[in-house]
């Protein structure tokens, strides 16, 4: 760099020096620390600035930084003018025609669930990271997530189930499980389980699916708080798409955690749409198969879901893929007005691309075309990519994009979400891309990282099987592909027959209630009548004596 600008830096003499900067860590050195998260987002924001710098001209500070804070601002506005470089190089823009917003709170990516335990909320770090460096924030929205009430999870979870979460941490786990109205919600105990269930399925043991860690109860309800948020933005028609990479759990049910999930956020966004939309399409593109959602509106025809998952047994042992359920006979609750309005797409172990793209098109569209939904919620799980840890799919980056384009083409009110995703640095990547996506600038994303500006590059760079530094690195076909074409053909043939139903289905009418501002002209127009008195009074007043007259008490 050059400091050529300075107007400073030709002066020599023994009381003012010419200023070099002193050795500290670059935004490659790997040396940058999670305090830092948010000045990297502040300064990718153009806000870092902290109100006691000022720039000269050439936008070099005036005055020599002579502390850390001071040489760190100096390297954030480095990192952000390398951004803004980007940002015009790459023709970053907003989308026409739509409204794109991003919604998000850093404390979740404190979080830990153990050492040994596969949810990293770092992944949201990463994706972070990504997104701020490709510059996508330019393109869209971006709102900070506060924490959702518990009276809003009550919404759709037991009362003492939320109670208990809003209170839940390692130090407090014990006490709890002794208060009677939790300890009547702890699973009875087996001979063989090699971990030991508290109330509603959480446990300090280790490998507990769903762990109580430090900061829990702060993560749950900010997780859900944001997609309540990105919700109100759909409903308010503030936005067209909204986005929640940090949500998206759809395991758990109303009173008991399962698979990694605590609160669905899912369910209780789409309890909030119903409000406003006459019919909700829930879309699962993760690997497992969502099955809290499912649970949750089995008996409701105003609400569809669609869940695309790996089926079957995952071994030589049998045991089945968790969570075991989502056949393709699996259509709703039979015998209620909520048969035929879930649709499993039950896949075996290593699709492909091309099939999985055939399989979603076909089945997504036909799926649309006869359930008519107002607005879409997809589920956007990135363990259904090549090389994550849990999932059993060879997909790759540019498929997974291809499932949010191609929902967005139908232009309908849109809640994307997170979900799984067990390898972090290509969860990063995908939810990265996805963003890119939404906002239409999916195809201006340089395909080599910018690396040079990211805090932790070598989470994509580094190590062997780290991408080197790609976007799209080509995931390596590491479980065998046991889908036969003509398989998945029948499977589409059966759906669309499911969809028969469907089509035939009744309508919803809803009335939309006038603006407050209108109700309350009604009212004033009202009461005036009422004070003149005359006809409209005598009218009143003799209703009031016959009300058997209006028919009421037949």
């Amino acid at each position: 760099m050059s400091y050529s600008n300075n107007p400073r830096a030709d002066l020599h003499n023994g009381i003012v020096q010419q200023w070099t900067p002193r050795p500290g860590p670059s935004p490659r050195s790997g040396s940058h620390t999670p305090a830092d998260d948010e000045d990297d987002y502040a300064a990718a924001h153009g806000d870092g600035a902290n109100g006691y710098h000022s720039l000269d001209a050439g936008g070099v500070p005036a005055s020599p930084p002579t502390t850390e804070d001071d040489e760190r601002w100096w390297r954030d506005q480095e990192r952000n003018d390398a951004i803004m470089r980007g940002v015009e190089e790459m023709q970053i823009t907003r989308p026409r025609g739509h409204k794109v917003s991003f919604h998000y709170n850093s404390q979740v990516e404190d979080m830990h669930f153990g050492k040994t335990h596969p949810m990293k909320p770092w992944r949201l770090t990463l994706t972070k990271h990504l997104v701020l460096g490709y510059g996508l924030q330019y393109a869209m929205d971006t709102y900070q997530a506060v924490a959702a009430g518990k009276d809003q999870v009550r919404a759709f979870h037991d009362s003492d189930y939320v109670d208990f979460l809003s209170e839940v941490s390692p130090q407090t786990f014990e006490q709890l499980c002794q208060i009677d109205r939790f300890a009547k919600h702890a699973p009875p105990k087996h001979e063989h389980d090699s971990v030991d269930l508290g109330p509603f399925n959480l446990s300090t043991s280790p490998g507990a699916d769903c762990p109580v860690f430090d900061g829990m109860s702060t993560y749950l309800f900010l997780y859900t708080g944001a997609t309540l948020a990105a919700t109100h933005q759909l409903t308010t028609q503030n936005s067209d798409i909204a986005i929640n990479w940090s949500g998206g759990l759809h395991h758990a049910h109303k009173s008991e955690a399962s698979g990694f999930c605590y609160i669905n956020d899912i369910v209780l966004a789409i309890l909030d749409m119903l409000r406003v939309y006459a019919r909700v399409l829930y879309i699962d593109i993760d690997v497992h198969h969502g099955d809290g959602v499912e649970e949750a509106f089995q008996r409701q025809p105003r609400v569809m879901t669609l869940s695309y998952h790996r089926y079957g047994p995952y071994d030589d042992t049998g045991h089945k893929f968790f969570p075991g359920t989502g056949d393709l006979t699996d259509v709703g609750l039979r015998g209620t007005v909520g048969e035929h309005f879930a649709l499993n797409v039950p896949i075996p172990s290593g699709i492909d691309d091309r099939q999985y793209k055939y399989l979603f098109e076909s089945t997504t569209s036909r799926a649309i075309e006869a359930f008519n939904p107002s607005a879409i919620v997809l589920q956007c799980g990135a363990d259904s990519l090549g090389g994550d840890r849990l999932g059993q799919f060879n997909m790759n980056i540019k498929a997974h994009g291809e499932c949010v384009a191609f929902v967005k083409r139908f232009r309908l009110p849109l809640l994307i979400l997170g979900g799984g995703g067990y390898t972090a640095r290509n969860v990063a990547r995908a939810w990265c891309y996805e963003t890119a996506i939404a906002t239409d600038n999916g195809a201006n994303l340089d395909p080599m990282i910018p690396v040079d500006i990211l805090p932790r590059p070598e989470a994509f760079t580094k190590f062997r099987g780290h991408g080197d530094g790609k976007l799209f690195p080509n995931f390596a076909r590491t479980h065998p592909n046991d889908c036969k074409d003509a398989d998945l053909e029948s499977m589409v043939k059966f759906l669309d027959g499911e969809l028969k139903y469907v089509r035939r289905s009744p309508w919803v009418q809803m009335d939309q209630l006038p603006r407050m501002s209108a109700m309350e002209a009604l009212m004033q127009d009202e009461d005036e009548g009422l004070k003149a008195g005359g006809q409209a009074e005598r009218e009143r007043r003799s209703k009031e004596r016959d009300p058997a007259g209006r028919g009421e008490l037949r």
